[in-house]
């Protein structure tokens, strides 16, 4: 039976060498994933070290025809009545047209029930929107995981980060460093809430056994409620 690695929902098949001094990680073409040992390595802390990689990881199979984000997630066109939605509310997509000459005017802003767009920044509108969900979600999260971190009863790194994972929302690093998607600004605040709670808790447990799962609920009772909005209406957004 060939050996393999488990992190989180991530399954590595183990190719060992006795020319290898250290760990390779590869995504293959068919979004498979190698782990390349030397032939004396230990599981255990192969498994370890590859868990501080999971962000470069998760965004190279991304990268991947067929299992990237553009599978996962809505693609919204840049067109007037288009939803968006933002900490759960929805927004229709309204096109502006800007005077050069006039005062500066955001190129994405929040009116009412209506996302503003400048209509001259449409065929960047994906890098747009991800900008403005980016630097919202810096403050917003450092403020969520401050609130639950305590609760948690754990001290992660001093400030969160925020980028593109693919098709994941969130992950947590070994160094105590919590990684969460940009698109996670879409989500309820309750789900929100559930994601970091999630990651937090696996700074306690790592893996995603019973007692893992034990953990988050102590700290949040209604997590299933949210686990299974996320499964079930994540992708609509």
């Amino acid at each position: 039976m060939s050996e393999t690695i488990r992190v989180d929902d991530l399954t590595f098949h183990v190719m060992r060498s006795e020319r290898r001094k250290t760990v390779g990680l590869t995504v293959e073409r068919d979004a498979s994933l190698v782990a390349h040992l030397p032939k004396d390595a230990d599981i255990g802390q192969v498994g370890e070290l590859i868990r501080t990689r999971l962000v470069w990881v998760h965004q190279k199979l991304a990268s991947h025809k067929d299992i990237g984000r553009e599978t996962v997630f809505r693609r919204p066109e840049f067109i007037d009545g288009e939803g968006f939605h933002f900490l759960g509310k929805h927004y229709r997509l309204k096109l502006i047209d800007v005077d050069p000459a006039g005062p500066p005017t955001p190129t994405v802003r929040f009116h009412g029930d209506r996302l503003l767009f400048r209509r001259e920044q449409v065929t960047a509108g994906d890098k747009r929107i991800a900008q403005h969900y980016t630097r919202a979600a810096h403050a917003y999260l450092n403020d969520t995981v401050n609130r639950w971190k305590t609760i948690v009863g754990v001290d992660p790194a001093r400030y969160v980060q925020v980028m593109d994972l693919g098709f994941r929302w969130a992950s947590c690093g070994s160094e105590g460093t919590l990684n969460f998607h940009w698109r996670i600004m879409q989500l309820p605040p309750q789900v929100i809430d559930y994601v970091a709670v999630h990651e937090l808790s696996h700074l306690k447990v790592r893996d995603h056994s019973p007692v893992f799962w034990a953990e988050v609920a102590r700290v949040l009772p209604t997590y299933t409620q949210h686990r299974k909005w996320l499964h079930e209406r994540g992708g609509e957004l």
